[in-house]
């Protein structure tokens, strides 16, 4: 099905109502000159004139590009729970999602069949009010080549056996169902916090998913952070390598490096790469991936960038040629922005998904630092949310 030349000018029934789109109504092209215009008008409001700014990469396709998804039980008198994507604008409503449209299609009949044995089990939905109930959230994460599928159920600790029955089921039915669903587990989370982390049972499957990157193996785990839009996965890595001119005698640094997606592919190119994360999890799969590539010119250092004991490791590192941050929405941890300044490479990328707080870090940075380019990057199309690479180079 040609879901992209079908879909374009609609939207999905539940667009209004659902808070996952905010942009279905608004033509694709449009939306990308917008955030072209947002990023422009971000950095002419903070009194930075940018001449260097490139045209957006848009993403290959504008649905169904999302690889990560998580969708919300909530109980309902009349059919015992609700699973969905919050209300627009609400964290105490959900909408009963039939279809959406960011996903793979097949994520929507996987949804549909915990639903319905959900509601068959009589399973109660967890209660944010009272803090009763068992089912609380379904995360489905997707890879590819080949196709797969991880299905976490967040629950709960069980207390009754209609909730094991219904986690048997699952774990018995989805893979017989839906052959590419490679790993089915159950995350217990008992605090009062709506996260999707916590104790992790395995119920189908080795617990990992594996995607394909630059030539590489990423095998992703249950809580490990990687870029969401797959479709523009290449694209967006190429365009780092491209801004980045690795050269063979190099020495990388790479902070706020998370499961060491741009360390792994800018190690290929270069004499070492230096990445730190505060995360453990995270660098435990950095370190796995490595090894599955083959990957030695990267060190790897569990570091929290944000404390005064950092200065002491990153003493210790040789001078970088390069550096590459890819802080959270956040940006740039003040101390740690003091120290670049104190031992600047010759070359720095800053990967940012908050424009706001990379112009913030930019106008520091260029006491020192030349802005060379300045790629926007489409990763989250039907949403105003726009990702940013600036490339510097020293004065």
């Amino acid at each position: 099905m040609d879901i992209q030349g079908e879909r374009a000018g609609s939207t999905c029934p539940h667009f209004g109502d659902c808070g996952g789109c905010l942009w279905q109504d608004v033509p694709y092209e449009e939306q990308l000159r917008r955030k072209e215009q947002s990023v422009q008008r971000i950095f002419q409001e903070a009194g930075m004139e940018v001449r260097c700014q490139e045209p957006i990469l848009p993403s290959p396709q504008p649905f169904q590009y999302r690889n990560k998804m998580e969708f919300t039980a909530v109980p309902d008198p009349d059919r015992g729970l609700v699973l969905g994507l919050h209300r627009r604008g609400r964290f105490d409503a959900v909408v009963d999602i039939e279809e959406c449209w960011l996903p793979p299609a097949e994520a929507n009949p996987i949804v549909e069949s915990i639903r319905q044995a959900a509601r068959r089990y009589g399973i109660r939905a967890y209660d944010y009010v009272q803090h009763t109930g068992f089912l609380r959230n379904v995360v489905l994460r997707f890879a590819n080549p080949p196709e797969q599928w991880m299905v976490l159920l967040v629950t709960t600790t069980p207390t009754q056996p209609p909730e094991e029955a219904f986690l048997r089921e699952l774990a018995e039915r989805l893979p017989a169902l839906f052959p590419t669903v490679r790993t089915v587990a159950q995350v217990i989370n008992d605090t009062w916090s709506p996260v999707s982390v916590g104790e992790l049972r395995v119920l189908f499957g080795d617990g990992v998913i594996e995607q394909s990157l630059c030539g590489m193996r990423f095998r992703i785990s249950p809580f490990a952070f990687f870029q969401v839009n797959w479709v523009q996965l290449e694209r967006f890595f190429g365009r780092i390598l491209e801004l980045a001119q690795p050269q063979p005698t190099d020495i990388v640094w790479d902070l706020y490096c998370g499961t060491g997606s741009i360390a792994l592919v800018l190690a290929c190119h270069v004499r070492h790469v230096y990445a730190a994360e505060l995360v453990t999890s995270a660098l435990e799969d950095a370190r796995r991936n490595a090894a599955m590539n083959g990957v030695e010119n990267v060190s790897w250092f569990a570091l929290d960038l944000h404390r005064p004991a950092a200065r002491q490791t990153l003493d210790a590192l040789p001078q970088p040629d390069l550096l590459v941050v890819d802080p959270p929405r956040a940006g740039i941890h003040w101390r740690l922005l003091q120290y670049l300044l104190e031992r600047p490479a010759q070359r720095m990328l800053y990967v940012s998904c908050n424009p706001l707080t990379q112009v913030r870090d930019l106008k520091r940075l260029l006491q020192l630092y030349e802005l060379e380019r300045l790629q926007p990057v489409d990763l989250f199309p039907q949403t105003p949310h726009v990702e940013v690479i600036a490339c510097l180079r020293r004065r």
